[in-house]
């Protein structure tokens, strides 16, 4: 794997511990996508690696949100989608956040959807299809009754591109994962008109496993703002 796809993504979660303490209620989304890309910028990316998503609760059912003037409010959930360039190569994470206390619903989506997320990343392995680490996560989310608000594939490659192969989708079932490939595992569930939950990390594939390019807690109590 490409040392500079580990740089970016290392850029990438510093402007992300940063941002977390800057955004406050009343922010609107495009001053917190604004402010994502200030901090990216600051950590040492070059440039942005694709236009930052921030979606309140209500937008965040749309996986390609585009920022708008919605103010966050207590109560609200977060999407975060950010990643930037370092010497050519992108990197790509997406975060859950809450203002204050998450709702119970907001809950059972988001630790269903971490869950998934870590089962995927424990069946990554050099020699696998991607079909077969995108089942793992729809599987999971079908026993919690959510595997039809997960419209996405799972994940994908991320180097020069921020996508490219391989591809862990149903849709493209012949990729077989490769040592050193970095891919993202980005489970989520939609529900329109009520919210969203996306994480997004990157990992590197290995003979026997996968490793995460940046360690991070990922619990729901890590992610309260504020």
């Amino acid at each position: 794997m490409n040392h500079d796809i580990q740089k970016s993504a290392e850029i990438n979660v510093a402007a992300f511990r940063r941002a977390k303490r800057l955004i406050r209620v009343g922010m609107t989304e495009k001053q917190i996508a604004r402010l994502v890309g200030t901090l990216l910028r600051d950590e040492g990316a070059e440039k942005l690696a694709f236009s930052t998503i921030a979606a309140l609760t209500e937008h965040a059912a749309e996986p390609h949100h585009v920022p708008t003037n919605r103010k966050a409010r207590i109560g609200d959930l977060l999407v975060l989608d950010m990643g930037g360039v370092c010497r050519g190569m992108r990197s790509d994470m997406t975060r859950t956040l809450f203002f204050g206390r998450p709702r119970s619903v907001f809950r059972i989506w988001y630790n269903a959807v971490l869950e998934a997320q870590m089962r995927a990343y424990r069946g990554v392995r050099a020699g696998r299809t991607g079909e077969s680490v995108d089942r793992i996560a729809r599987d999971y989310l079908k026993t919690k009754n959510l595997s039809r608000y997960f419209i996405h594939s799972l994940g994908h490659g991320v180097g020069r591109a921020i996508h490219q192969p391989p591809w862990l989708s149903p849709r493209k079932g012949s990729t077989i994962l490769r040592v050193g490939d970095a891919v993202t595992i980005e489970p989520g569930v939609y529900l329109v008109g009520r919210g969203g939950v996306r994480i997004e990390d990157t990992c590197e594939v290995l003979e026997e496993g996968a490793r995460w390019l940046v360690p991070m807690q990922r619990h729901i109590s890590r992610m309260v703002l504020g």
